[in-house]
């Protein structure tokens, strides 16, 4: 016990840290779903199609909803390829938690090659097929 003087009045005070202290090579214990969620790769969106709303000049890309079963899946990016659809795609930071997402592209312009991106929990990415916007 230390005492420590603040003003006139003395204080008492026992600090015990061995409680707390933790060993050095003590690793933080993980849950084999976390594990398998940081190396499992999430599976690749299927279903791509587009819409296109001439009056606004928007497309709308969507894609087969996340199956129930796939707990892998946290997030979708969608990627914009080119100028063909081999090419290496852009990845955006945008984030998307459903299934289509919707962006401006004037008529008769070059085609846009478009993937989607299924992200995990370790942010790894995997990609759909190419889809190839044509308006």
């Amino acid at each position: 016990m230390r005492t420590i003087r603040i003003g006139a009045a003395s204080v008492g005070v026992a600090l015990t840290l061995g409680a707390l202290a933790t060993p050095a090579t003590a690793q933080p214990q993980r849950s084999g779903a976390a594990v398998q969620a940081q190396t499992t790769a999430a599976p690749a969106p299927t279903g791509l199609a587009y819409t296109y709303d001439a009056a606004t000049q928007t497309v709308t890309v969507a894609w087969d909803p996340k199956d129930p079963a796939d707990t892998l899946t946290r997030n979708y990016r969608p990627g914009s390829c080119g100028p063909t659809p081999q090419d290496p795609c852009f990845i955006s930071s945008q984030i998307i938690l459903g299934n289509s997402f919707s962006f401006k592209k004037a008529p008769d312009t070059a085609p846009v090659y478009v993937k989607i991106y299924a992200e995990n929990a370790a942010h790894q990415l995997t990609g759909s097929q190419a889809l190839t916007v044509t308006v």
